[in-house]
């Protein structure tokens, strides 16, 4: 029983962690548009920051308080969705209402496969994706992603 308590009191740490660095990130990728100065918005360590990961097509990007995200549509999603997986786990952590890891997995395989759909038939111009549907997409693929991690916790009670 001890043994149980302290690999509880572990995983709800490393939840912990989870929750706060997906949310950091999820509002660091919102850009500076909320403190900083029009002039220094291209110069911005969010821009730079993001840029290993994600292209930062200003056609692609949704604006946030005149100033351009420091993300895509899609990645936007990802990183917002992400990080509301990780909060509605700590809501519901009481009820048994999570997904198993198998089922987790095939809806995060789904929507990377519509993500690669969605570039696909964009790239060879059969539809022309907008800000709402990659954002969709990324919102789906960032939740499932989360929901992944958390129904894969080695420490849970379910595993």
């Amino acid at each position: 029983m001890k043994q149980f308590s302290i690999q509880f009191e572990i995983s709800s740490r490393i939840n912990l962690l989870l929750l706060l660095g997906s949310s950091l990130l999820a509002v660091l990728a919102l850009g500076p548009g909320w403190y900083a100065d029009d002039s220094l918005v291209p110069f911005h360590l969010h821009y730079s920051f993001y840029s290993w990961v994600c292209h930062q097509d200003p056609s692609r990007s949704f604006e946030f308080m005149g100033a351009q995200m420091a993300v895509c549509s899609r990645c936007i999603g990802i990183y917002g969705a992400f990080a509301l997986g990780f909060w509605l786990k700590g809501i519901t952590a009481r009820f048994e209402v999570w997904p198993d890891r198998d089922l987790a997995l095939r809806l995060l395989s789904l929507f990377a496969g519509l993500i690669g759909f969605d570039v696909l038939i964009n790239a060879l111009d059969i539809w022309t994706n907008t800000h709402y549907s990659r954002l969709l997409l990324g919102v789906g693929f960032g939740l499932m992603a989360s929901v992944f991690i958390t129904s894969n916790d080695s420490f849970s009670s379910n595993a």
